[in-house]
């Protein structure tokens, strides 16, 4: 399988509809995923379409480890940009049936096959 740097905006341009049991596997392989940014909320953390009432968060704080404000936050700027793109992320957490934590920052942290660890 080839390998590919970390691209901030994903590989596909097609909404990917996953269901929980996908997520699941995901976070227990520590695969990297892809999806559509459907907002950005007033605490600049990025809500990402999943499909079927799945809803992923990426926290502010987990967005990005170089575009840091004074306060170690992710800036401002590169949420709101991030709208209406496709971004790579890890699976952090499954709160419930429909709510999940996720992690660009995981993604940056080396390069990838695609859909591998």
């Amino acid at each position: 399988m080839e390998y590919q740097k970390f691209i901030p905006e994903g590989w596909n341009t097609t909404k990917e509809d996953f269901n929980l049991e996908q997520l699941q596997v995901a976070k227990q392989n520590g695969s990297i995923m892809q999806g559509f940014v459907s907002k950005c909320d007033d605490n600049y953390n990025l809500q990402v379409y999943l499909g079927k009432n799945l809803v992923g968060i990426i926290p502010r704080n987990e967005m990005d480890a170089m575009h840091q404000d004074d306060f170690g936050m992710t800036r401002s700027s590169i949420c709101k940009n991030k709208v209406n793109q496709f971004v790579q992320f890890k699976v952090k957490e499954i709160y419930d049936e429909n709510r999940l934590l996720l992690s660009r920052k995981e993604v940056r942290k080396r390069g990838f096959k695609l859909g591998k660890k």
